[in-house]
C-alpha cells in the first residue's frame, strides 16, 4: 500500500490513468463479475429447488427480483441476459407485456417525478403549472410526459381537462 502512496507523490506528466485508477477499475470490474456470478448461482439454486417445475412459475417470480437487481446495479442487457438465462429472459419479456407493473422494474422513476410525488404527498394534488415551477429548466412537453408516465404506471390519476387538469394519487396507492 505504501508503494502506491509513494508512486502518487512523484511529479509526472499524466498521459493515461494512474496505477491506482487502473487498479480501482480492475477491482470494480472484478466485483461486477463476482456479482453476476453470484446472481447466476442463485438462479441455478432456485432452478434446482423448483424441479421438476420451472423456476419462472413462482407466484412472485424470482425473474422480476433478479431483473430489478440487475437494473439497480446498472448491468447491461447482455449482462442481465447472462444472469437470467434464456428461460428467464423469455419470462421477463412475457411479464412486461402482460403486466404494466413490470415496467417499474426496468425504468425507475426519475428525480423530477419524485419531486412531483413529494409535492402531491404534501398538498394532495399537482397541476402542470405547479410542476413547471418545481422544475423550471425542463420543457413543458418533458414535464407533461413525466406526469403522463406516472398516470400510465397507475401512481397518479388525471382529473379535469385542458387548463383545469390536475393530478392526484390514484386509489390503488392510497393507504
Amino acid at each position: 500500500m505504501s508503494l502506491l502512496q509513494d508512486f502518487d507523490k512523484i511529479q509526472l506528466v499524466k498521459v493515461g490513468p494512474s496505477l491506482r485508477e487502473r487498479l480501482e477499475r480492475m477491482a470494480t470490474a472484478n466485483y461486477r463479475l463476482l456479482t453476476i456470478a453470484r446472481m447466476r448461482r442463485y438462479r441455478r439454486t432456485v432452478e434446482q429447488d423448483m424441479e421438476p417445475e420451472s423456476w419462472t412459475a413462482l407466484e412472485s417470480p424470482a425473474v422480476l427480483t433478479l431483473a430489478e437487481i440487475c437494473g439497480a446495479l446498472g448491468l447491461s442487457e447482455r449482462e442481465r441476459a447472462r444472469v437470467l438465462g434464456t428461460e428467464g429472459e423469455r419470462m421477463l419479456a412475457k411479464l412486461i407485456e402482460s403486466r404494466p407493473v413490470g415496467r417499474l422494474f426496468l425504468e425507475p422513476i426519475n428525480e423530477r417525478q419524485l419531486e412531483a410525488l413529494r409535492y402531491v404527498e404534501r398538498h394532495g394534488r399537482i397541476e402542470c403549472r405547479t410542476y413547471r415551477a418545481l422544475c423550471p429548466i425542463w420543457s413543458d412537453e418533458t414535464l407533461r410526459l413525466d406526469l403522463a408516465d406516472l398516470v400510465k404506471r397507475g401512481i397518479l390519476t388525471k382529473n379535469g381537462a385542458k387548463k383545469g387538469t390536475y393530478y392526484t394519487v390514484s386509489d390503488e396507492h392510497l393507504c
